[in-house]
């Protein structure tokens, strides 16, 4: 039988000794060295409490003082309370084994929003035909999602074995607006559009392929529906879709390194959920970190991104057609794209600089918009610096999207990339990233990006490189006003690079580069000091400036307000 000896660990309450089971070569080793000065293994055992396996510390009782309140491994406990460990969190094995774990994650959320933006409409005012309407809208959603991960690992230092993960997503969509033809490409289909969708987001396997290295630098595999963001802050990719993940580290995780394939399923038009139906897209990504580079505390990392999007004609569920986009005759095209970036995280001493640099290139086989074959030339740029002092950050960020000053001469100079969501600026905040603007049939900017990109459809349109182009400046706050209490506040200057693609589209002679200044508020309260439960709220309006103000005959300042509760276990 094999024996344990004693070691040292530190508990709230000064020392506590556990024991460690060292084998045969340990009990033979130990029985080497005693000699008749020292105590034997048996009377030292004496004095120690042996665990009965790595997961269940017993309590312990010194001086008649009760400290199995302090357990740090007690099992049980109330299967909700996020303080009490138990087998839903993956915190104790299941099923009598010591390596095999299973994690089930649920989050319920509520998000009500009302705006007013551009909306397009075909309603007839006193001095005749009106392209554009009454903008007040408003969105209801409610999403329930739960992930069961059944994964095998030693938890402690070394990756897991496999892993299998499921997570199916219910989501219900109201959507209310004041203008005819909105919602529907059938106007007689009214102003409200109820959807309620279930899709899978994730359904994957992730396999343990080596070892690289004593320090468990390691190689694996994921393959099925997964997340997947290609950089920081999800300038170019930032999606779960079906694909397959070669990633693993080196050098004692100082390098992390990411190989992707997606085919791309399409996705459902209202609700943004995976739906099992092929959209002729594959993409492909490379990418590679470094940490403590150039300095400690700063992570710096380069990509290629690849992107063959291939979909022939497609009308959306609500009747509109999406792909090829709806500008003049609507040749069917193939856009083939390619971008090399490099970006990086972190701080320099007290500054916390964000930065990223991308050149796309390629072709397009048939631009609505340049009504051609173009070859892609197109430049992204983007910075963010802040710092910090005692509850307050003070940040300043900077944003650069080419755009194309001449639509007709064959090259497409205007930056698009494959599916963003950035983390940048205001974010979800901001009005002008937050919102879907529409304008004659095609977005302006999608939901959660800000690129001007004149798509037909983010998640079901392609990639258009014939845009104008975006310059933003900001600045903001972030106040951590208690440790349950956040807020931040902040403003951006936006406007065009260059207006040559909106004047050919909208056939509407100089167009201003000016879009407009914007500000932005919000908060989050987390009552539990966790993230169990997550009230936010925020606002957000855009003063339009001239370009804006002439392309969609209006100068009225556009807002939107909203709020979400967030319940998670």
């Amino acid at each position: 039988m094999p024996t344990t000896c004693s070691c040292a660990r530190h508990w709230p309450f000064g020392p506590r000794v556990v024991a460690v089971t060292l084998g045969f070569a340990g009990l033979a080793t130990a029985q080497s060295t005693t000699t008749s000065e020292t105590p034997t293994i048996s009377e030292e055992l004496q004095h120690f409490e042996p665990f009965p396996d790595r997961w269940y510390a017993p309590g312990y009782t010194p001086d008649g003082l009760d400290l199995r309140g302090y357990e740090i491994n007690e099992p049980g406990g109330d299967w909700w309370n996020s303080y009490r460990q138990n087998k839903l969190k993956g915190d104790f094995p299941i099923w009598g084994t010591q390596e095999l774990f299973l994690n089930v994650s649920g989050l319920l959320r509520q998000f009500a929003e009302t705006r007013n933006v551009p909306t397009g409409t075909l309603s007839t005012g006193d001095g005749g035909f009106e392209f554009f309407g009454n903008g007040q809208q408003s969105t209801l959603l409610t999403q329930a999602a739960i992930s069961f991960d059944l994964f095998s690992a030693p938890q402690a230092f070394q990756p897991v074995h496999w892993r299998v993960k499921l997570t199916p997503v219910f989501q219900r969509t109201e959507v209310n607006v004041k203008s005819d033809g909105v919602l529907f490409a059938d106007p007689a289909r009214g102003d409200q559009r109820v959807d309620e969708d279930i899709a899978l987001q994730e359904a994957l396997i992730e396999y343990h392929l080596a070892d690289l290295s004593n320090r468990y630098d390691f190689l694996a595999i994921e393959a099925g529906i997964l997340a997947f963001r290609s950089d920081f802050r999800g300038f170019i990719f930032d999606d779960a879709n079906l694909g397959l993940r070669l990633f693993g580290n080196w050098d004692a995780n100082r390098w992390q390194y990411n190989l992707v394939f997606f085919d791309m399923l399409d996705k459902d038009t209202n609700s943004g959920l995976n739906r099992f139906e092929d959209r002729e897209q594959e993409v492909i990504a490379f990418n590679v970190y470094r940490q403590d580079w150039p300095v400690d505390g700063f992570t710096s990392s380069a990509s290629v991104h690849y992107n063959h999007d291939d979909r022939g004609v497609e009308f959306d569920d609500n009747g509109g057609l999406v792909s090829p986009a709806p500008i003049g005759v609507a040749q069917e095209n193939t856009v083939e794209s390619v971008y090399y970036g490099v970006a990086g995280e972190g701080h320099f001493g007290r500054w916390n600089v964000s930065t990223a640099l991308y050149q796309a290139t390629g072709r397009d086989s048939y631009n609505a918009i340049a009504a051609r074959e173009v070859d892609i030339d197109a430049q992204f740029a983007a910075l963010e610096v802040s710092y910090d002092i005692d509850w307050y950050r003070i940040r300043g960020f900077g944003l650069f999207a080419s755009g194309d000053p001449d639509p007709r001469d064959g090259d497409a100079e205007g930056f698009d990339a494959i599916f963003d969501a950035p983390n940048f600026a205001g974010g979800s905040l901001s009005f002008f990233n937050g919102q879907a603007l529409r304008l004659l049939g095609v977005n302006l900017t999608n939901a959660g990006s800000p690129l001007p990109d004149l798509q037909s459809s983010q998640t079901q349109g392609k990639s258009n490189f014939v845009n104008p182009g975006l310059l933003q400046v900001g600045a903001a706050l972030d106040l951590e006003l208690t440790p349950r209490w956040r807020a931040a506040v902040g403003g951006s200057y936006l406007m065009f690079d260059d207006t040559a693609s909106l004047e050919t589209y909208l056939q509407l002679p100089e167009v201003e580069r000016e879009i407009g200044t914007e500000f932005f508020a919000g908060t989050q309260y987390r009552p539990m000091l966790n993230n169990h439960l997550i009230l936010s709220g925020g606002a957000s309006m855009l003063l339009p400036g001239d370009g804006f103000a002439r392309i969609y005959q209006s100068d009225e300042v556009v807002h939107a307000l909203f709020v979400n509760v967030t319940l998670a276990y």
